[in-house]
C-alpha cells in the first residue's frame, strides 16, 4: 500500500452484526418495516436495536463509548439470490437516515476480501453492518497489530457488540482491534 493510501485511510472502522433475527420456524417472527411477517427481516427486538444504534452513532463519541464515532460512511450487505437476508440493510438504515448518509451496498457475501481496499481508500470513519459468520474473516484482512485478539468467530448469541479497529500512530498503516459492548437494550451484556 502506498503512503498516499495510508494517509487516506480512516482512523476508526466499526463493525456491527445485524440486529436480532427471527427464530428458526418459531417465535419471535421477523417483520418488515410495515409490520408484516418476513423471515428475512429483523425481529421486533432487532428493529429496536437498529433504532438504538442510530442514537448511539448520532451522539458519538460518549464517555461510555469513547472509540465509537459518528460514521461518515456506512457499508452493509444487500439481499442477493443466495443470501436473502435484509437484516444488514434494515440495521444500517436508521443510522443512515439519521446521519443523512447513503448505504454503500455494492459488497455482498463472498466478497469480503475486497472490502478492506474500499474502506481504506477514504478517510471517513466507517460503519460496516455485516453477517456475523464472516465478520472475523473480514477483520483479519485489515493490517492489525494485535491479530491474535480477534476472535475466530463473532459469538452466535451476541447481537450487542461493536468491533472497532483504531488506527495506530506511526508511519505504517495498522490498526488495533478492540471489542466493546453496545449496552443499548435491557438485556445487553456489559462484557465484550
Amino acid at each position: 500500500m502506498s503512503n498516499h493510501q495510508d494517509q487516506q485511510a480512516p482512523d476508526i472502522i466499526m463493525f456491527v452484526r445485524h440486529g436480532e433475527k427471527p427464530g428458526e420456524g418459531t417465535k419471535p417472527h421477523g417483520v418488515n418495516h410495515h409490520g408484516e411477517h418476513d423471515g428475512h427481516s429483523l425481529s421486533v427486538q432487532g428493529w429496536t436495536r437498529a433504532g438504538a444504534l442510530a442514537g448511539l452513532f448520532a451522539h458519538a463519541p460518549s464517555k461510555a463509548h469513547p472509540h465509537v464515532v459518528r460514521p461518515g460512511r456506512i457499508l452493509a450487505t444487500k439481499p442477493t439470490k443466495d443470501a436473502k437476508s435484509k437484516r444488514e440493510i434494515h440495521t444500517a438504515a436508521p443510522t443512515a437516515q439519521r446521519l443523512k448518509l447513503e448505504i454503500e451496498d455494492s459488497h455482498t457475501h463472498g466478497h469480503e476480501k475486497e472490502l478492506p481496499q474500499v474502506v481504506l481508500a477514504q478517510p471517513e470513519p466507517v460503519l460496516i453492518v455485516w453477517h456475523h459468520g464472516t465478520m472475523a474473516k473480514i477483520v483479519r484482512h485489515f493490517p492489525l497489530v494485535n491479530h491474535d485478539d480477534v476472535p475466530h468467530r463473532w459469538p452466535d448469541e451476541r447481537f450487542d457488540l461493536i468491533w472497532i479497529l483504531v488506527r495506530e500512530p506511526g508511519e505504517e498503516l495498522s490498526y488495533r482491534f478492540i471489542s466493546v459492548p453496545q449496552m443499548l437494550l435491557a438485556d445487553d451484556s456489559e462484557s465484550a
